[in-house]
């Protein structure tokens, strides 16, 4: 890795991708990845945009959305950009996060058999997620700040078990999501919803560039009335409005980066300024410059 300031950093000290929960935290304008099967982990970025490549499909990741990938998925990921690409990723230890569902919804007395076989994580978990709330990634990423001074063993164990929770109420909203899909046959909605999260996946990766609803809906292999109409149901948010919402998400956070109104509005793909500060301040309740003014007395 060619980092710009900082080295990368494991945490806690010594410990082992695939043996241990570990922290990986990175900021560089050049890394690369090539075809590696890691333990289970959650990918957050903290500035830029980061594509982690999966069988095939690029998943682009920002400092609003997560992507989980299941503990052998191979993936591949590149970096070349002008300015410092900054990540966090979380890897849990095997059946970390398996023995955390078991416990949870387990009786105590059964989570005392050993011999109780664990589940696989739930289905559909291993995809781009948009978090707005930032409940996943702002639990995963205070660490990078609490490690660097030497984090105590407890609390970092009870981060990661707070993170295997947060990924269970994740977990339980995917199933909610998948159960709204209209399909008489369990198999039929499984499928549909998989495509579902092909088309979100397009539209997170093409953020700043027009995007239509017909391209959408190709990518997914569906036409646009039934992917329309199953989005809608599914996420309970049109593809138009799940979009501006991504892009609304993205432009907040440059703008808390201390990027300028006008660049946060062309980057995150808004044509017209105007529009673009009536869509956030109904989004958010304040004005783009009023954002970034406190952004910057905040930093002060």
């Amino acid at each position: 890795m060619t980092a710009a300031r900082q080295a990368p950093f494991l945490f806690p000290d010594g410990a082992r991708l695939g043996v241990d929960n570990v922290l990986l935290h990175a900021r560089a304008k050049r890394h690369e990845v090539r075809n590696y099967a890691g333990p289970l982990s959650i990918k957050t970025v903290l500035a830029g945009r980061v594509a982690w490549t999966v069988a095939g499909r690029d998943l682009v990741v920002d400092p609003a959305s997560f992507l989980i990938l299941p503990a052998g998925q191979e993936y591949s990921m590149h970096i070349d950009a002008p300015r410092p690409v900054e990540t966090c990723c979380a890897f849990f230890a095997p059946g970390f996060v398996e023995r955390t569902v078991f416990d949870a919804i387990s009786p105590l007395e059964q989570s005392l058999d050993p011999a109780e076989r664990l589940g696989p994580v739930a289905p559909y978990l291993a995809a781009v997620h948009h978090d707005a709330e930032r409940a996943l990634v702002g639990r995963a990423q205070s660490l990078v700040h609490r490690g660097r001074h030497s984090l105590a063993p407890s609390g970092w164990e009870e981060d990661f078990l707070l993170l295997a929770i947060e990924l269970m109420r994740f977990s339980r909203l995917i199933r909610e999501q998948a159960a709204r899909i209209p399909a008489a046959k369990s198999s039929t909605r499984a499928e549909l919803f998989r495509r579902l999260l092909i088309g979100r996946e397009y539209m997170h990766s093409r953020l700043a560039g027009p995007v239509s609803l017909a391209d959408v809906a190709r990518s997914a292999c569906l036409s646009p009335f039934h992917f329309h109409r199953a989005f809608t149901q599914a996420f309970q948010k049109t593809p138009h409005h799940y979009l501006t919402s991504l892009r609304l998400a993205q432009a907040r956070g440059m703008l808390e980066r201390g990027s300028r109104v006008l660049d946060a509005c062309l980057d995150a793909g808004f044509v017209s300024p105007a529009a673009f500060t009536r869509l956030f301040r109904t989004q958010y309740g304040e004005s783009p410059s009023a954002i970034r003014k406190f952004a910057r007395l905040s930093k002060k």
